[in-house]
């Protein structure tokens, strides 16, 4: 058998799941972890270091998405795909704005799943990193510049007043996020578009007043990472 070409760590509570998944992944010679519940899996993530994370949104009496929040707490390179039952569908929309790079509801489209895969362990960087906090920016790859993008317009729009959110503050966030998923994807196409709107937004948001110069001085320097990244200017 070929070696594995990447790992991919499974948690969820039904072990059903877990093995159907295992035994699809396997057969596309991937690295396979499995983990049925929280601390498992953070035991699993530093010990075998996987490049992706198919997390449901529940995990027997754990809260909501507290799997993807803490998966993400301790590793923030990891491509994690969250998963949901179809009346969960708010859960995994949702994650996404914890950090998940995409969400599929049950049953799984095993296809699409495949696909996403192969496009994370693509933009993986070589060596994956473990932190509890967020990483610098000058690290080079595209997904880890985007992701690090998104959470410094979370942090900057949490602050802004109610008008201010509902004017510019959430079509920031969305648009960060789109860039970021987009990363993960290999849309390059829609990278760049999402980032333009970004950047756009960001000026606004000074000119406006919403943003101080600190923060959009901030922001646009993450911004200019995240655009070289991926070949812009």
């Amino acid at each position: 058998m070929a070696a594995a070409r990447g790992t991919v760590l499974i948690v969820d509570d039904d072990p059903v799941s877990v093995e159907v998944l295992g035994d699809y992944l396997t057969r596309k010679q991937l690295g396979v972890v499995r983990a049925h519940s929280v601390d498992q899996a953070l035991a699993e993530l530093d010990s075998e270091r996987p490049e992706v994370a198919v997390v449901g949104v529940r995990l027997g009496d754990t809260g909501e998405l507290e799997a993807i929040k803490r998966i993400r707490e301790v590793n923030v390179h990891v491509t994690l795909l969250a998963t949901a039952a179809p009346e969960d569908g708010h859960l995994a929309t949702a994650a996404l704005g914890l950090g998940a790079a995409d969400y599929l509801l049950k049953p799984i489209d095993f296809d699409y799943l495949g696909r996403v895969i192969e496009k994370a362990l693509t933009a993986a960087a070589p060596i994956m990193g473990f932190a509890e906090v967020t990483p610098e920016p000058t690290v080079s790859s595209p997904q880890t510049l985007l992701y690090t993008l998104a959470l410094e317009v979370f942090r900057a729009t949490r602050p802004l007043s109610l008008e201010a959110r509902a004017s510019v503050g959430t079509a920031l966030e969305q648009g960060a996020l789109q860039a970021m998923q987009r990363g993960v994807s290999g849309e390059k196409a829609e990278v760049i578009r999402a980032l333009n709107q970004v950047r756009t937004l960001i000026r606004f948001s000074k000119d406006l007043g919403d943003l101080d110069a600190a923060t959009a001085t901030r922001l646009e320097d993450f911004m200019g990472r995240a655009r070289r990244s991926v070949g812009l200017s």
